[in-house]
């Protein structure tokens, strides 16, 4: 039977606390500004449901690979915590095989890379209405090189004070937000718009979208093994993760519901923007810009995600190759496709939605159903949850290609309209 200790994995130094707050920047980043339309279209009664299910759903997934790392005996666990792949994918490989192995170390890579990219092009969104607007090859280059110092760490939990500087952006961002909510609704009256509707989607299409943005809104699973790995006390993970989740969603619920209840009215055509900053005033050193650059600098903190993580899984495979170095191409090439795809955003949101219901709630049942059939355990939990998660992502994958596949063509149209 399995050793029911860590073998031989060295802990990490990274406290409880650090660890609550790095695994909260992972769920909380400025994918948060896209909530309050999800919750205005999608209706909150749905989307709060949706939260409440995707919440208990991660928890259960993160522990779940924790515990089918714990399925493995010694020598497997060894193996596993070499470092000579992701820990993901060495779990993987250990029960499903080096196919299933490199396809779980690929789709990391693309989410991860994809998060990097997408900070970076969420950044110049933010700063292009600013007085202090600058070309999109610039601003991308200089985040991209302030990020790389930033991503100099041993693992995830070394990223919580770099989280939690980027959690106080977002945390005054917001405020400002909802104040200068309060404010144009106090000039303009609190009457509701007649198409805001808090009990039911305005559309099938608008559900599953809706549903996209809230799997974006916990990102713990996918990471969970290097967030263990990365504590000081491996036994308190499961704690921090639900404690860092719980205040994810409480978060979202308020975030999502109350800012969509303020801009969302008086008028017919007043509704919440698909970023809810764009329904601020540009352009002038007022507050709004304010929060611009703030939501930037929040950027500036969250590239370092992806970077380590695909610095991470790039290391082991070439463990030659200096940190600074792998990392510094990384980022380089985040900015160069955030460069030349200002709209890749839009894709990444298709593929981050693939990924993160792969990584989350396919694998780690997929890998603990397979360890646990070795070891005589009960395997229906993990079939259920098996199934549901791939149900999940055809209905997401495919609701979501079609507001991408609309998104993008209004996009084209924009930038080289009809003669």
């Amino acid at each position: 039977m399995p050793l029911a200790d860590h073998g031989s994995r060295k802990p990490g130094q990274t406290s409880f606390l650090g660890a609550v707050t790095a695994m909260l920047k992972l769920c909380i980043g400025v994918g948060v500004l896209s909530v309050p339309h999800a919750f205005s279209t999608g209706g909150v009664v749905p989307c709060v449901l949706a939260l409440l299910v995707l919440l208990v759903w991660n928890d259960w997934a993160g522990r779940r690979l924790v515990r089918a790392r714990n399925l493995l005996d010694e020598a497997a666990r060894r193996r596993v915590d070499a470092g000579r792949e992701s820990p993901l994918a060495a779990l993987a490989r250990e029960a499903a095989g080096g196919t299933c192995a490199a396809m779980a170390e690929a789709v990391l890579f693309v989410l991860m890379f994809g998060v990097a990219v997408s900070y970076l092009v969420a950044l110049h969104d933010f700063i292009r209405a600013t007085p202090l607007a600058v070309p999109l090859g610039v601003d991308v280059a200089a985040a991209a090189a302030m990020a790389v110092p930033l991503a100099l760490v041993d693992d995830m939990g070394s990223l919580a004070a770099v989280g939690a500087a980027g959690l106080v952006a977002l945390a005054c961002s917001l405020t400002a937000i909802a104040l200068y909510g309060v404010a144009r609704r106090e000039s303009l009256g609190w009457a509701q718009n007649g198409a805001f509707d808090w009990t039911k989607p305005n559309s099938t299409n608008d559900l599953g979208a809706a549903v996209g943005v809230m799997a974006f809104c916990f990102g713990i699973a996918p990471l969970a093994l290097q967030m263990e790995a990365s504590m000081a006390s491996p036994d308190t993970f499961a704690g921090a993760q639900q404690v860092a989740l719980t205040i994810a969603f409480a978060t979202y619920l308020i975030v999502g519901a109350g800012v969509a209840r303020l801009y969302d009215g008086p008028g017919v055509d007043d509704s919440v923007p698909g970023n809810v900053l764009d329904a601020l005033p540009d352009g002038r050193w007022t507050v709004p810009t304010a929060v611009r650059l703030a939501m930037a600098c929040a950027s500036v903190f969250s590239v370092p995600i992806g970077l380590v993580g695909c610095g991470e899984i790039l290391e082991a495979r070439f463990p030659r190759c200096r940190r600074v170095y792998v990392r510094g191409l990384v980022a380089a090439g985040a900015a160069l496709v955030a460069y030349a795809m200002p709209a890749f955003c839009l894709v990444v949101g298709l593929v981050g939605a693939f990924c993160c219901i792969t990584l989350g709630f396919v694998l780690p049942p997929l890998v603990h159903l397979l360890l646990a059939r070795r070891n005589g355990l009960p395997v229906r939990e993990d079939a259920v949850l098996l199934v549901l998660g791939m149900l999940l992502i055809v209905a997401t994958t495919t609701l979501t290609a079609r507001t991408t596949a609309e998104a993008l063509a209004a996009a084209n149209a924009a930038h080289y309209p009809p003669s």
